[in-house]
C-alpha cells in the first residue's frame, strides 16, 4: 500500500467561506470558476504539480501571504481587531471616583463611558497581470515574485497607515500634554525612551512598544545605557524590523516609513486599534487581454486613546 497523502489546508477557501460578503457561491463562481481559464492559475498547476485548480488558488494565496508576513511591522504596532460589519462603536470608561456605599451615588451621576465609532472605510488593490503569451514563456520565478510584490505593497500601504495615525495626534492630546525634546538635539538616547515610557505610565498606560526609525536605531547602538537595557527575545526578527526588547517591557519596532525626527512610544493596547474586514485576498482577475491575479485588502482604524502615545521630537 502507498503513504497516504497529507490532507492538504487550502486557507485561501476558508477565508472566503468564512467571509459573508463571499460564501460558498463567490467561491464556485468568482474564484473556481475564473480561475480555471486563466493562464496564471494554470501555469501554477504545471509548475507544482498540482491535481486541480483549487490546489492552485490556494497555493497563489499561499504565497502571497507569506511575502506579506514579512513586511507586516504596521500590525506589531496596534491592536488589530478582525470584524465582519462595518463600523465597530467603542465604549471608553472615563476614570471617576468612587463613592461610600452608605451615602449612593450622587444624583448627578455622570456618563461613565465615552462612545468612538470607527468605519471601515479603506480598501485597496494591487494586481499582477500579464499577457498570455507572458505568462506561457517568462520565468515562473518572475510570476511568483510578482504575486509577492501585490502583497507586500498592500502590507505597506497598511503600515503607512498606521504610523500616518500616530503620527497625526496633536501635541497637546499626547501623554503629558505635550512632545517630549531629545536631550540632544539630533541624536535619540535611551534618556528620550526613559522619558516617554514615563509620560505614558503617568497618563496611566504601560507602554509596549517603540516606533523607531532606522536613522534612530544607529545612535541607540551607540548608546551603552540602551545597550545594557536591551535584550533579544523569542520574537526577534531583524528582516521585520523587530529587534527585541528592553527591560521596562517595550520591544522595539524598526521601519523606515515613519518619519526619522520622531519616535513614538505607545501602549498598543490603547492607543488605537485596526478593524481588519478583510484580510489579504488574491483573486483571479482578466484586464482586457491581460490575466493574472489581484490582491485587495479592506480595514479602517482610528485612535482610542491619544494619550497613551508619547513622541520624542527633534532626536
Amino acid at each position: 500500500m502507498g503513504m497516504a497523502q497529507p490532507e492538504y489546508s487550502n486557507t485561501l477557501r476558508e477565508a472566503v467561506l468564512r467571509d459573508p460578503d463571499l460564501g460558498e457561491h463567490a467561491w464556485r463562481e468568482n474564484f473556481l470558476g475564473k480561475a480555471s481559464g486563466n493562464t496564471l492559475y494554470q501555469r501554477v498547476m504545471r509548475e507544482y504539480v498540482l491535481s486541480d485548480v483549487a490546489q492552485a488558488l490556494g497555493k497563489v494565496h499561499d504565497i502571497a501571504i507569506e511575502a506579506a508576513r514579512r513586511r507586516a511591522v504596521g500590525r506589531e504596532l496596534i491592536w488589530v481587531l478582525r470584524v465582519t460589519s462595518p463600523r465597530v462603536r467603542f465604549y471608553l470608561s472615563r476614570r471617576g471616583s468612587v463613592w461610600r456605599i452608605s451615602e449612593g451615588p450622587s444624583l448627578q451621576t455622570p456618563e461613565h463611558f465615552d462612545i468612538v465609532d470607527i468605519d471601515v472605510d479603506r480598501e485597496y488593490g494591487y494586481d499582477a497581470l500579464f499577457s498570455q503569451a507572458y505568462l506561457e514563456d517568462v520565468p515562473f520565478n518572475v510570476i511568483e515574485r510578482a504575486i509577492e510584490e501585490a502583497a507586500q505593497l498592500l502590507e505597506e500601504k497598511l503600515t503607512e497607515d498606521v504610523v500616518a495615525l500616530y503620527e497625526s495626534i496633536p501635541p497637546n492630546e499626547l501623554a503629558g500634554g505635550s512632545e517630549i525634546e531629545a536631550e540632544k538635539p539630533g541624536t535619540l538616547s535611551w534618556i528620550d525612551l526613559v522619558r516617554a515610557w514615563n509620560a505614558v505610565k503617568k497618563a496611566g498606560y504601560t507602554a509596549n512598544v517603540a516606533m523607531i526609525h532606522p536613522d534612530q536605531i544607529a545612535d541607540l547602538w551607540n548608546d551603552e545605557k540602551f545597550i545594557n537595557s536591551f535584550y533579544f527575545g523569542d520574537r526577534v526578527d531583524v528582516s521585520r524590523g523587530l529587534l527585541g526588547e528592553t527591560y521596562l517591557g517595550f520591544k522595539i519596532v524598526e521601519t523606515d516609513i515613519c518619519t526619522p525626527t520622531k519616535v513614538h512610544l505607545i501602549d498598543t493596547r490603547k492607543a488605537a486599534v485596526l478593524l481588519l474586514r478583510r484580510d489579504i485576498l488574491t483573486q483571479p482577475y482578466e484586464e482586457r487581454l491581460s490575466q493574472g491575479v489581484i490582491c485587495t485588502i479592506r480595514y479602517g482604524l482610528g485612535t482610542l486613546r491619544k494619550d497613551a502615545v508619547a513622541r520624542i521630537v527633534n532626536c
